[in-house]
């Protein structure tokens, strides 16, 4: 990541400079014929804004430019910012026109501010470049708050394709301007406003997937873009806290995800109508209710409702993608989410594989029929049967140690576009909200001082940190495992100011109240870096373990200081305790700040390790 930010730097110092000198030569061709416009085509670079780029090349954008103009979004696309812009040709818009039998003239002012839209991202930091494109969707939302999706294709000349949606290829990649970028498309985009259920009936391929996910009627929980009872408590863009310019979320999004096994898969399992599909279902789920679908007893109803998770997620967004602090080692980068089959797991490895077992079967993405956009979720193409199977999970898949980052628990913080923000770029301090935003899987009380925040030059897992101060009391719902006795463990950095607070879990106390004051050298800790010791760090692991601490995941790098989490005099991990589940369901972690309200609650993130496999664990 070091590399990438010191190339957007150059970038708009180049550009910075570009402005006030000379001309640089870039693609755009002499010609103004839209049918001419290609990658290979040239242009003159005169620090032009979005807006007038498509102004001063009436022959190739004068309908996109009369577009935005009639909408009144000219003078956004004028002034200063972070615009990357999908821009149409005429040939485009003529071609959209037929389809939909209509005309410039006869669009209202609202659907051509919904068609503007729909082909811009702002963003407080990033111009997005085809470089920094990957399969998937882009990180930030258009300005209708849809993701944009990238694909690749590869011609039979052997010329390397950029579509986008699916809809329209690119066609002049990268036009640098002074607010943004522009890459030219030869189709205007039309995101889908169907729910994923109903696209899923218009997909022949997945026709008995898509009657399971009638006959259940969980097609009915996945319509809803926007939690209408969310009422924000805040009247301002920004708000100040402890002296901190932070953004307030203000809407709450909903967003889904839905795996489906097209037919081919389900035939290759022996499954040919719904009555095979529900047989097949019954042998891992058993036949409560089996007379009614929709009943969340119901094998059916389980079967499909393990297929879907409460969060937007691209193929691209499962895993954490960030140079610096995560897993050097792709096979060791690994995400958990719950699924709408309530306490119940899926583990993503790096290459989407989906539950991997320790013989290396897992069930896989078939990328090229994935990252079907809908209204308000994705749809993703198995290539195999996707069960909960009861054995395989609890003894194989999440017999391991689970780690699992602050942001990834609140689903609301990746369907509102918070999580992996890297707020150091984007021009304020970071992102606050309210007590209830995220509802059950994290709260806290009025008193709290809550930030969140991330950065890649900072020591922490996955680059962000949750920061809470004040008179705090803060309450996080861990994920849930299987039955099994664990133990506990909190990420944090640790800092002189950390203050002392009451720890809880599943409501009960937890010992005596924990001093996050102390830092790794001190003796309370008595962290020694490995290089010091002649047992690479084994006898002080054995010493820190008896004092309830432990070294940061060796497997973890950071680039501040060129080192892992291990490494890091700051990073720790503290042992919560050791804890028992006999059932299924969620637990909770519970910070009570106990000793003055500038004491901090730094919240990186939490880990389970069943304890038999505590004296063989490594060190990553």
């Amino acid at each position: 990541m070091k590399t990438m930010i010191s190339a957007y730097v150059k970038r708009k110092l180049a550009k910075g400079v570009l402005f006030g000198t000379l001309a640089v030569v870039v693609a755009l061709q002499a010609s103004c014929n839209s049918d001419d416009l290609n990658g290979d085509s040239y242009y003159t670079f005169k620090g032009e804004t979005v807006a007038t780029y498509i102004e001063n090349r009436p022959d190739s954008f004068a309908i996109f430019t009369k577009i935005v103009e009639d909408a009144g979004e000219y003078s956004l696309l004028s002034t200063y910012g972070h615009y990357t812009a999908f821009v149409p040709t005429d040939v485009a818009f003529d071609t959209y026109f037929k389809a939909h039998h209509t005309s410039l003239d006869a669009l209202t002012k609202e659907e051509k501010q919904q068609i503007v839209y729909n082909h811009i991202i702002r963003s407080t930091a990033i111009d997005y470049l085809t470089k920094d494109f990957t399969e998937g969707a882009l990180g930030t939302s258009n300005m209708n708050n849809r993701y944009v999706i990238i694909s690749y294709a590869t011609t039979g000349e052997g010329r390397h394709q950029i579509w986008v949606n699916k809809q329209s290829q690119i066609t002049v990649p990268d036009v640098e301007l002074h607010n943004g970028v522009v890459h030219v498309i030869d189709h205007v985009l039309e995101p889908s406003d169907e729910t994923l259920g109903s696209i899923l009936d218009q997909m022949p391929a997945y026709s008995i997937f898509a009657e399971a996910l009638r006959l259940t009627h969980l097609n009915d929980s996945i319509t809803e873009t926007y939690d209408m009872t969310y009422k924000s408590p805040y009247t301002t863009e920004f708000v100040n806290v402890l002296g901190y310019t932070m953004k307030p979320l203000q809407q709450r999004r909903l967003g889904y995800t839905l795996f489906a096994e097209p037919n081919s898969v389900m035939e290759a399992a022996g499954i040919h109508n719904i009555a095979d599909l529900e047989r097949y279902a019954q042998t891992y789920y058993g036949r409560e209710d089996e007379a009614d679908p929709t009943s969340r007893h119901n094998a059916l109803n389980k079967f499909v409702s393990y297929h879907m998770l409460n969060r937007q997620m691209s193929t691209n967004s499962f895993i954490y993608n960030g140079v610096c602090t995560s897993s050097y080692y792709m096979g060791k980068r690994y995400e958990y989410y719950e699924t709408m089959l309530e306490n119940r797991l899926i583990e993503f490895k790096a290459g989407n594989h989906l539950n991997e077992q320790r013989d290396g079967r897992y069930v896989g993405i078939d990328e090229s029929r994935s990252n079907i956009d809908g209204m308000n979720g994705f749809i993703h193409s198995l290539t195999d049967m996707l069960v909960y199977d009861e054995t395989v999970m609890q003894h194989d898949v999440l017999n391991k140690r689970i780690r699992f980052d602050a942001y990834s628990i609140p689903p609301q913080l990746t369907n509102n576009n918070i999580r992996w923000k890297l707020t150091n770029l984007d021009g304020f301090g970071g992102y606050t909200m309210s007590p209830d935003y995220c509802g059950d899987y994290l709260k806290f009380n009025d008193a709290s001082k809550f930030i969140m925040w991330a950065s890649d030059y900072w020591t922490n897992y996955q680059a962000d940190e949750i920061s809470v101060r004040g008179w705090y009391d803060v309450t996080v719902r861990m994920l849930p495992v299987p039955p099994g006795t664990y133990e506990i463990r909190l990420g944090y950095s640790a800092r002189s100011w950390g203050g002392i607070a009451q720890l809880f879990v599943d409501g009960d106390i937890i010992g005596i109240p924990v001093s996050f004051n102390y830092t790794g050298e001190q003796p309370q800790i008595g962290w020694i870096s490995d290089d010091q010791t002649t047992d690479n760090g084994a006898e002080n692991d054995k010493m820190m373990r008896n004092r309830g601490y432990m070294k940061g995941p060796n497997s973890v790098y950071a680039i501040n200081g060129q080192k892992t989490l291990r490494q890091n005099v700051g990073s720790l991990r503290f042992i919560v305790g050791t804890f028992t589940f006999q059932d299924y369901g969620p637990h909770y972690f519970r910070v009570k700040n106990i000793e003055s309200e500038l004491g901090e609650f730094h919240f990186d993130y939490l880990e389970y390790v069943p304890t038999s496999l505590i004296d063989t664990e490594d060190k990553d």
